[in-house]
């Protein structure tokens, strides 16, 4: 099961989008939904190719998709989720007030990036469109395989798609002679609808040069989500929420 098991730092931690318009309902080509889950929405960010003949340690080839899109070079991430908003209700004649549960205030998501315009200049036009996105963030204790954007094969052998430059994908690789299934490394995704608020640039003299980015929650985080180590290879992956066969 792939979803993290053990204590470690999340030092490969990511967040990427989707340039896929957002509906309402059933979504078309080009389009993503509030509606779907986040076993639809994984699609939007990566593909799987089905391997051949079972192998000794031969990785399965993952590819990013044309509309995935990477927030390289992250230095800082929030906390991730709604924090409670807990209501003080006075007992007259009590010796202490009661708290109750109030409406959740989704808090903004703030990022801190080493900032280099060639890579963040697009963060900034998202906030100028003020469009809504889908946005993922594939929490990892180990390292990944990251996409090539188009220039050439990744880690895994996929072709990715252009533009999608340092997207996170699974590392998945075949077991040993006899058994025809395969492992994944550990990782969370957790996925949110929001819209880019603040893109500020912290020039810096002693240190490298910094970018602030906001983003805003529209409804609630969906996570943690995770694919199943297969036992053949062969077969399309279960993703879930844990805990999954």
């Amino acid at each position: 099961m792939p979803n993290i098991t053990s204590i470690g730092a999340g030092i490969y931690t990511s967040l990427a989008y989707v340039t896929n318009t957002v509906v309402e309902g059933t979504p078309t080509a080009g389009e993503v939904s509030r509606d779907e889950t986040g076993d639809e929405w994984r699609v939007e960010f990566e593909t799987r190719t089905t391997p051949g003949a079972a192998g000794d340690n031969i990785p399965v080839a993952w590819a990013a998709t044309a509309n995935a899109r990477a927030f390289g070079r992250i230095r800082e991430f929030p906390n991730i989720g709604i924090p409670a908003n807990i209501v003080n209700v006075p007992q007259y004649g009590q010796p202490s007030s009661s708290q109750v549960v109030g409406q959740s205030d989704p808090p903004n998501l703030d990022f801190t990036f080493n900032y280099v315009p060639s890579i963040h200049y697009f963060i900034d036009d998202l906030r100028a469109s003020g469009e809504t996105k889908l946005f993922r963030i594939r929490l990892s204790n180990g390292e990944l395989v990251k996409s090539q954007g188009g220039t050439a094969a990744n880690e895994s052998g996929g072709t990715d798609g252009a533009g999608s430059a340092d997207v996170q994908l699974p590392y998945e690789w075949q077991n040993g002679a006899g058994d025809d299934g395969s492992t994944i490394r550990e990782f969370s995704d957790f996925y949110l609808f929001g819209s880019v608020a603040s893109f500020e640039i912290v020039p810096a003299l002693t240190d490298a040069n910094q970018v602030n980015v906001s983003l805003t929650i529209q409804g609630q985080l969906s996570g943690p989500w995770s694919y199943a180590n297969p036992t053949d290879v062969t077969t399309s992956l279960v993703y879930g929420k844990p805990p999954t066969a």
